[in-house]
């Protein structure tokens, strides 16, 4: 009989993971300094660091809509064609931002990560599957779209429904993947409500402008 030593390495936690690669001495963190922390790690923690800028409010500094954001729809794509694990091309692996920036976000996120991650355990595992996987791509790419999207105020919801799901797939955590399927449908009306409104704004404005 096999007989544990106790010494097996820990499970490290994506909180863990990002507040180690803030403290270190670099300029810039670019996409592949992720990649090469994360390793070979399913998409669900790529997608989680990929949301946490919008998720923490972050979205208006420049260059994290792009640096984050295109990505995101890449990887949702990958994630719907059932590809083994994330991959990216090598400009875009390339892309960085200020490692100030990025400090910011880990010392906004890091937080509400260890809450969560306290709260993960296996369960409902059916919706963490592989099939379930590609399923929950389609639901990536459509709240990517509504991050990339320039509308005010829809940016955030659609990012914390992301990280609700990524936790879920991390974990396997079945709860957590069904909160961020509701949390989803929320965004999603909040983006057509607001999507809504600017479009009868513009709509009034053009027709005060020409006196139709």
């Amino acid at each position: 009989m096999a007989v544990h030593s106790g010494t097996e390495p820990r499970h490290r936690k994506v909180s863990e993971i990002i507040a180690d690669l803030a403290s270190q001495p670099k300029d810039r963190v670019s996409l592949a300094d992720l990649m090469a922390v994360l390793e070979h790690r399913a998409f669900g923690v790529l997608m989680l660091i990929l949301a946490l800028p919008n998720a923490v409010g972050l979205g208006t500094i420049p260059g994290l809509s792009t640096v984050f954001g295109v990505p995101q729809v890449l990887i949702s794509i990958q994630m719907i064609l059932g590809a083994p694990r994330p991959w990216l091309p090598r400009w875009l692996a390339e892309k960085s931002i200020a490692m100030s920036d990025f400090r910011i976000m880990v010392t906004k996120a890091v937080p509400y990560l260890v809450k969560m991650e306290r709260l993960l355990q296996p369960r409902l595992e059916a919706t963490t599957s592989q099939a379930a996987e590609r399923f929950l791509g389609v639901v990536f790419l459509t709240l990517a779209v509504i991050v990339s999207l320039p509308i005010p105020f829809a940016n955030q919801p659609p990012a914390v429904a992301q990280v609700l799901i990524a936790l879920g797939l991390i974990e396997r955590d079945g709860v957590f993947v069904l909160l961020g399927l509701a949390a989803s449908l929320v965004a999603l009306s909040i983006a057509g409500v607001v999507g809504l409104g600017i479009i009868a704004g513009i709509y009034l404005a053009i027709v005060q402008l020409f006196g139709l």
